[in-house]
């Protein structure tokens, strides 16, 4: 498969092959050829059938081997009360009988099975208005091959990829996330462009280092994500830059954004010593 445009490593679609997980009633809503890269209808997974079941399971071992270090994989119960029946799941997968051997021992693929593996996943969840949906996780198997040091495949660029296919898929026009200032995913977000910020400290997660941003959906902006050399989008200078560990930061940002000051993160993050990071921030009024 080729996508019509530039992307960091095309050899991810000739390896890969997309999937989606959605119910019967919300799948006339997706565009099952994002950019022209069909998915196939025996890679539509209903979440409402029993045959699903192995593939589903799959997909959960995929977040805890993202997640799970983190502390925070999802339950069972919410991959399908907050993702799969409300909403949507696109990524990119390998067929079992030719999945990589280190990749089937992580994901204890049962012997007898012969249909696919996902290695990447974007869930999100339709908001009330319509074209706005709130991203819910991006996992990915290249940050667990590179941490490993396996060489099977070249997975550079996969989370990338994958998001910006999901999100043409989902046919999202504003976007909203939620991460934590250390998380590495932020590297990936910042490429769609500067991202708004609606929380810097967020005591309603979990994680109170959490913030909350989004961003105007474009096909310049997906592409961008995907690595299109000839698309540059617009980023202004930072202001100032947050230190990944400065919960005292944070809150004051947070009690500038709650005064009507206006905040984006314009460009990447970057990293400092003993796994760190400087966040830059800009404002906008």
């Amino acid at each position: 498969m080729r996508l019509p445009f530039e992307i960091r490593n095309p050899s991810l679609l000739d390896e890969l092959v997309p999937y989606v997980v959605a119910t019967p009633f919300n799948l006339p809503q997706l565009n099952l050829n994002p950019f022209g890269v069909p998915t196939l209808p025996e890679h539509v997974i209903d979440p409402l059938r029993l045959d699903s079941e192995t593939f589903l399971t799959l997909l959960q071992r995929l977040d805890g081997l993202t997640f799970g270090p983190e502390g925070m994989p999802m339950p069972r119960w919410v991959f399908y009360d907050c993702a799969e029946l409300p909403g949507a799941i696109y990524g990119l997968a390998r067929p079992a009988q030719t999945l990589w051997p280190r990749a089937r021992d992580l994901f204890r693929v049962p012997d007898d099975y012969q249909g696919l593996v996902p290695v990447s996943m974007y869930v999100a969840i339709p908001m009330p208005k319509a074209g706005m949906w709130f991203g819910h996780n991006l996992s990915s198997l290249a940050p667990v091959f590179e941490q490993e040091q396996v060489t099977d495949l070249d997975l550079r660029g996969l989370g990338s990829l994958t998001k910006g296919l999901a999100l043409k898929a989902f046919q999202v026009q504003e976007f909203w996330g939620a991460t934590q200032w250390l998380s590495k995913a932020l590297y990936i977000h910042v490429k769609f462009g500067p991202l708004n910020l609606s929380t810097a400290w967020t005591p309603a997660h979990s994680e109170s280092e959490t913030l909350t941003y989004g961003f105007r959906v474009t096909d310049e902006a997906l592409r961008a994500s995907m690595g299109d050399p000839t698309v540059t989008l617009a980023r202004p200078a930072p202001d100032f830059w947050l230190d990944g560990h400065d919960q005292k930061g944070m809150i004051a940002l947070q009690d500038r954004i709650e005064a009507g000051e206006r905040f984006v993160i314009p460009e990447s993050p970057r990293p400092v010593a003993e796994g760190g990071v400087r966040v830059p921030i800009t404002r906008v009024a």
